[in-house]
């Protein structure tokens, strides 16, 4: 190992690279383009994956010596998986802190690095060489490795690279064997690099994507660079390709006659041809540039994914094949103007989101289904861009991306989020910057996808970026470049935000200053005037953590009415649990602090739509619908008048098809189809449905939809896939509330005991505590229809937002930690009890408890029936900000059969209910439980008119709206404490009971900012606002 008396590499900031090779972008060399159009792997490539052997040590004063050498045979190492992390196969602990270093990164005297805990991972492999590779060019490449690693090649230094998330190669032809040969690489956990490294995401190490021995004839294609060029308009084009030749020969000095031919296809059709001859010096390289044209171009875009095959063939004098390449090609063009974005002359709205390579067993390390599973996803839920946050991604997710149409803003691997004032203004890492930035580029710069570079993220602003700009404008002035913290607007060709509200994207788009939270007790200013020359991009808004995403289409508004507002970016795409075992076997979601690492941040790195796992989240309904591309206007409805318009920059609508269907009560009574529309983009125009309403409509919902499918199978989805609907309520003339059920002819009886207050009727008794106020039983046939009383409920389980100031500031939670609301609903205190009759077929019962933090007490009035309905009305002024009002009771565990009329399918909140649509829906109630990471409250529905919850045999309890506002309900098979006290979703056990809560409302979700943010004011329950509502309760027994 080189400089080992000196400060070493892996400590040294200005050396990240010995014998590393120059970048390039990424090909395989093949033989001959025959083995290209077979579809053959390569014989020129050997992947090294699978098993290694493996050492590791916490520190590196432990580390093995001489390992490297032929001579040793190591006793005691252990096998490992490569690729893979060595904290999720048994070494050491992942560590997550999203915005603090790993306590082994000292903040003083940069780099600092605690010597006593830098674990070292030492790994061994042996490999023999094809025959065929006899008189080639050997490389060896290594895909990602964090973060620090040195190469040996049976026995001799071949090289040492940082960046955990670019691939490097080494020449090892000078050091193989002609037999059996031993790889040996040392890995440091920590180094100077990870300073820049500090991403919010766990903290892993070792050999973490593919290594591979490569193969070259002794002259070779090293580098290509793809562009494109314009004419007349976007009628004419040609492809820009520019070849770098290199001779490794170094035992003649005559110069030797090549030819390199490049061939332009589309769909297997040849279109264009070059052939051009050029003398190579032995050892020397030379660049070639061809241009080959096509008329009227396919022109690639996230909706027309259109790749054209670019074939490279280099022969020797004698007209043999020696190197042969193949790349896709996307003709696209990327401009900014007008304060817009723009993909081959039209405007685009940027529909993104963020996402992390992660997988929950394996780390960073990618499969190629968890690849196309993820691009799948975002095609299927009208996601249109991903931003690679924070660091270029595994390869094969470009060419997916290339392949399938998404927009990808490709981020270097650069974040110093912990320590980004301390390094600011420090040019001693402005050269591994620019290897990052400069190696990012020459890997992807091939890929039509990407249409912007970013800088990175969160590493604060100085001379370093604005020099990283320039380098990407001179290295590829066809892309934009985005970084975030330019906030004043002085380098980056767009003005990038983070987590404004609407209220303040708004003031930034008209030019205006906004405050924001930068610390729990610090503030910085954004001034609009910054951002009045550039497009404005949100590159992280709607945080997603946990029960979350409220007001999402406040955002879809702005991006529609400002055209300098080009969309943004979700935070985040998935999940960032590890599935893990407990000490007893069983597997469990583990996040922050849960592996042994000393922080506890818990939940903060779970923001996805998806789970780790890529089941959807309810936000994921919310953001299909706010991102869908066909919009839905309401002329007439009850004529059946609306307007369409095409919100597609490129495509026709005449893709999909449209139906439509007319439900009354939650029955369909009328169905259509409508003729496809050749509607081009960003068009509108007028549809007539044949609706044949109902005379009459006393005591009738009904409700259209209209859904647009896709008319053929793509390769995302098959035919008949909904990419876009809307949902109307037609007006009717009678519209009023059915009462639960005509008046029995028996009459009502009212007995009043010490601790009992009984009303029977025919089949059923209802029972008071009077020194309660609760309604404690409801006898049904003989049959107990509730475990326990019904009372009024006015907390709600913590969702992560609730609670997500002290996830980042422990001290605070101390402070501010008591859950008021849940101590407050359990300890009412009934100060009134009163029940009377009416008449003979009506009881009347009040209920006044006197509650702390109330204005008023709570009021409940209960009107029973003689046929057993129950009306409940129920009002309260709190004196503080409430969370929930509602009534709470449980059932019979056997009550697990769920059929409401509302809105469903999925979960919805206050501020959430964006791609949800009024149905009657059925389900168990398994059915609806979500499982966040960490318990919460889950499952509520929304603008409910009626619910019944019955066992098989049909016997239950049924629930109905009296008139606007409609009840929420949640049904789940835990109490609501259970919820409240689990940290993980392995640690509930369902219950002997049914959890039913008949809510009037809830505070919303919110999601505008990570920590510390309220919902907006329409959905909170403000100190001083009465509150009430009413509904019916009934038995069932059908």
């Amino acid at each position: 190992m080189p400089n080992q008396h000196l400060i070493p590499e892996w400590h040294n900031p200005e050396i990240f690279e010995i014998n590393r090779q120059p970048a390039r972008s990424t090909s395989l060399s093949y033989p001959s383009l025959k083995l290209i159009d077979d579809h053959q792997n390569s014989p020129r490539q050997i992947s090294l994956d699978g098993e290694w052997d493996f050492h590791w040590v916490p520190s590196p004063a432990n580390r093995p010596e001489r390992f490297e050498s032929l001579e040793n045979s190591p006793e005691g190492w252990q096998k490992i998986k490569v690729p893979g992390h060595w904290e999720l196969q048994g070494y050491g602990v992942p560590i997550y802190a999203p915005f603090h270093m790993p306590p082994s990164l000292k903040k003083h005297n940069l780099p600092n690095i605690d010597p006593h805990d830098n674990p070292v991972g030492s790994y061994r492999k042996h490999f023999t060489l094809s025959p065929e590779w006899k008189n080639h060019e050997i490389y060896l490449r290594f895909e990602g490795v964090c973060s620090a690693y040195y190469v040996w090649l049976n026995g001799s230094f071949v090289g040492y690279a940082q960046d955990s998330m670019l691939p490097s190669e080494f020449y090892i032809s000078p050091y193989l064997n002609p037999g059996e040969n031993l790889l040996a690489v040392q890995v440091y956990r920590f180094s100077d690099g990870s300073y820049l490294e500090d991403q919010d995401m766990w903290f892993l190490s070792g050999i973490f994507r593919s290594v591979k021995l490569l193969a070259f004839p002794p002259e070779f294609i090293r580098d290509v660079k793809l562009s494109s060029q314009f004419f007349d308009g976007f009628n004419q084009a040609d492809v820009i390709i520019e070849s770098e030749i290199l001779s490794h020969l170094q035992e003649q000095t005559q110069e030797k006659t090549f030819q390199l031919t490049t061939i332009l296809k589309y769909a297997g059709v040849e279109l264009s041809r070059r052939d051009q001859r050029l003398e190579l010096q032995s050892g020397d390289s030379s660049w070639l540039t061809h241009k080959l044209s096509v008329r009227h171009p396919k022109l690639w875009s996230a909706e027309t994914p259109y790749l054209y095959d670019v074939y490279l063939s280099l022969q020797d004098q004698e007209g043999n094949a020696i190197d042969a390449r193949h790349f896709r090609h996307g003709f696209r063009q990327v401009e900014i103007r007008d304060r817009q974005l723009f993909i081959n002359g039209q405007s685009i709205l940027i529909k993104g989101v963020n996402r992390h390579d992660f997988d929950p067993r394996t780390g960073h390390t990618m499969s190629a289904e968890r690849l196309l599973e993820d691009v799948l996803l975002m095609k299927r839920n009208n996601i249109n861009a991903v931003r690679t946050s924070h660091y270029p991604d595994d390869e094969r997710f470009y060419d997916l991306c290339d392949e399938y149409g998404i927009y990808v803003m490709d981020e270097a691997n650069i974040e110093t989020h912990g320590f980004r004032d301390v390094i600011r203004g420090d040019m001693r890492w402005m050269a591994a910057m620019g290897s990052r930035v400069e190696g990012m580029i020459a890997r992807d710069r091939n890929h039509a996808s990407i249409i912007f570079w970013s800088l990175g993220n969160e590493s604060s602003s100085d001379e370093k970026f604005s020099r990283l700009t320039d380098m990407v404008h001179q290295l590829d002035p066809t892309r934009p470049v985005h970084y975030e913290q330019d906030h004043k607007g002085e380098y980056a060709d767009v003005f990038s935000m983070m987590y404004p509200p609407p209220k303040d994207l708004e003031a930034i788009a008209n030019g205006e200053d906004y405050k924001f939270r930068d610390g729990i007790l610090s503030w910085k200013t954004i001034h609009g005037k910054y951002a009045n020359q550039k497009p404005i991009i949100l590159c992280e808004y709607a945080h997603a953590m946990g029960n979350s995403l409220g007001n999402f289409q406040e955002y879809m508004d702005l991006f529609e009415k400002y055209p300098q507002c080009i969309g943004g970016f979700i935070w985040d795409f998935a999940d960032q649990s590890i599935l893990s075992k407990t000490g007893d076997g069983k597997n469990f979601w583990a996040y922050g602090g849960d592996l042994g690492d000393p922080y506890r941040f818990s939940v903060f790195g779970c923001n996805g739509i998806f789970a780790a796992n890529r089941e959807p989240h309810p936000a994921v309904w919310t953001v299909k619908k706010g991102y869908q591309n066909v919009e839905i206007r309401a002329i007439d409805v009850a004529s059946g008048k609306f307007e369409i318009n095409n919100k597609h920059r490129f495509l026709n609508l005449s893709y999909l098809k449209i139906q439509w269907y007319l439900e009354i009560n939650g029955d369909v009574e009328q169905a259509g189809e409508i003729p496809s529309l050749d509607l081009e983009p960003m068009q509108s125009c007028f549809v007539n449905i044949p609706l044949r309403l109902p005379e009459t409509a006393t005591n009738r919902e009904i409700f259209l939809t209209i859904q647009f499918l896709l008319q053929e199978d793509h390769s995302w989805a098959k035919a008949g896939y909904e990419v876009a609907w809307e949902q109307f309520k037609v007006p009717t003339f009678a519209d009023s509330e059915e009462r639960p059920s005509p008046f029995s002819q028996e009459p009502l009886h009212l007995t009043s005991q010490a601790d009992q207050v009984i009303i029977s009727g025919s089949e059923f008794s209802i029972l008071f505590d009077p020194h309660t106020g609760y309604l404690e039983q409801y006898i049904y046939q003989g049959r107990e229809l509730l475990k326990s009383p019904m009372k009024p409920n006015l907390w709600r389980v913590w969702i992560d937002n609730d609670i997500s100031s002290f996830i980042v500031y422990p001290w605070l939670k101390r402070l501010l930690g008591k859950h008021f609301w849940r101590s407050a609903s359990q300890k009412l205190r009934c100060i009134h009890f009163h029940a009377q009759t009416l008449d003979s077929h009506q009881i009347r019962v009040e209920a006044t408890w006197r509650v702390m933090g109330g204005k008023t007490p709570i009021e409940s009035v209960y009107t029973i029936d003689a046929n057993g309905s129950i009306q409940v009305e129920a009002r309260f002024t709190p004196g503080k900000e409430l969370e929930r009002m509602g009534m709470q009771l449980t059932l019979p565990t056997e009550f697990q059969k769920v059929e409401y009329f509302g809105l469903g399918p999925q979960e919805t909140m206050p501020d959430r209910q964006l791609g949800a649509r009024i149905g009657r829906f059925k389900a168990t109630v398994d059915d609806l439980i979500h499982h966040y990471v960490r318990p919460q409250e889950y499952g509520n529905r929304s603008q409910v008119h009626w619910l019944h919850v019955s066992d098989d045999s049909g016997v239950g309890l049924s629930f109905q709206s009296v008139g606007e506002p409609y009840f929420n309900f949640s049904a789940w098979p835990y109490s609501q404490d259970q919820l409240m006290d689990a940290n993980h979703i392995h640690e509930l056990v369902k219950s002997d009971l049914v959890t039913l809560n008949i809510d009037l409302t809830q505070k919303g979700v919110g999601g505008d900012v990570p920590t510390g943010g309220n919902p907006h004011d329409e959905y909170r329950l403000f100190s001083g606002k009465e509150l009430g509502f009413s509904f019916w309760i009934k038995p069932k027994n059908n």
